[in-house]
């Protein structure tokens, strides 16, 4: 240790020979004195022209939106008719008792899929507990898991068929309370305009196509806005 620290203390003076070693020795006579010019005033800077800003770019102005077309006029009903038809997809749709009952079916199916992804999601967490852990805890554990598995994707099916006849029952529940609130309309507009038939087209339900299908037909005979604008009426 003591041998190192010499070996430091020698490295130290070594580096710092050469400073030494470049300052002249003093002599006994003094150096001339030399008469040192007084300095040079800077330069004066001529500040630099102000530069005038380019001036700002003119914002475009965006061509006006046009307004929306307006509505097409209704096609008068001909004075001579005495065929209708209605068709009870557009009825449930812009009525609001049509808006009323989709807007009941959507917060049922959005509550049962909330409870079935929960359900689907503690089968996923179960069957991946299962998988990690084989081999790590004892087969009577694992025996255990894999019946509450069992268990756990039962009760998942008969929830999604559970789920699925509550959505069929609500939506047959609001399309009776649906006719019986419309037919009164429809028979109403049938007699003010001594009409001999109202067809229906029925509301498509799944793929199964509607029952009716009218092929060509004067626009007047589509009384569905007519049947709407009653019904609006009635029930805010």
């Amino acid at each position: 240790m003591r041998r190192l620290l010499v070996i430091l203390a020698l490295s130290a003076l070594l580096a710092a020979g050469p400073v030494f070693a470049q300052t002249p020795p003093p002599t006994q006579t003094p150096p001339p004195t030399q008469t040192t010019p007084p300095p040079k005033p800077p330069p004066t800077q001529t500040p630099p022209a102000q530069q005038t800003p380019p001036p700002l770019p003119v914002p475009q102005q965006k061509p006006a939106t046009p307004p929306p077309p307006a509505p097409k006029p209704a096609a008068p009903f001909p004075a001579d008719a005495k065929f209708g038809f209605v068709n009870l997809q557009i009825i449930v749709n812009e009525s609001n008792l049509g808006k009323a009952g989709t807007e009941q079916i959507k917060k049922l199916q959005e509550k049962l899929n909330a409870q079935l992804s929960a359900m689907q999601k503690e089968i996923q967490g179960l069957t991946e507990k299962i998988k990690t852990q084989q081999g790590v805890v004892e087969d009577k554990i694992l025996v255990q898991w894999g019946r509450e598995l069992d268990r756990k994707q039962r009760d998942m099916q008969a929830a999604q068929q559970d789920a699925q006849v509550q959505v069929d029952q609500l939506t047959q529940d609001l399309l009776n309370n649906f006719e019986k609130q419309v037919l009164p309309h429809i028979e109403a507009v049938r007699a003010e305009k001594n009409l001999w038939v109202i067809f229906a087209i029925p509301p498509q339900q799944g793929d199964t196509p509607p029952g009716l299908q009218v092929v060509a037909a004067a626009p007047g005979l589509d009384l569905s806005l007519e049947i709407v604008k009653r019904l609006n009426a009635v029930v805010k």
